[in-house]
């Protein structure tokens, strides 16, 4: 049940930031400025992510989650961390 809610979740937040960004003005670059800014932070938090404690595997899951969120989906990844 637990892997059935998960991936329902990310299928909804797909959808949801899907929508968003063709609602933009110039989707495809938001869509990749988005993107990008996520995969960057993501880079950064791994790479400096010794400042803080923590330092988030480069995984598929992580990844994905940073491209589709952006840098909200890596402080949400951030905050789920410390709050664990």
């Amino acid at each position: 049940m637990e892997n059935i809610i998960f991936w329902g979740l990310w299928g909804v937040l797909g959808v949801i930031m899907l929508i968003y960004y063709l609602r933009r003005q110039h989707p495809i670059r938001s869509l990749l400025t988005g993107a990008g800014s996520g995969l960057l932070a993501l880079l950064l938090v791994h790479y400096g992510g010794i400042l803080f404690g923590w330092t988030p595997a480069l995984n598929a899951l992580n990844l994905v989650q940073a491209f589709v969120l952006g840098v909200p989906g890596v402080i949400l990844m951030m905050v789920l961390h410390v709050a664990v």
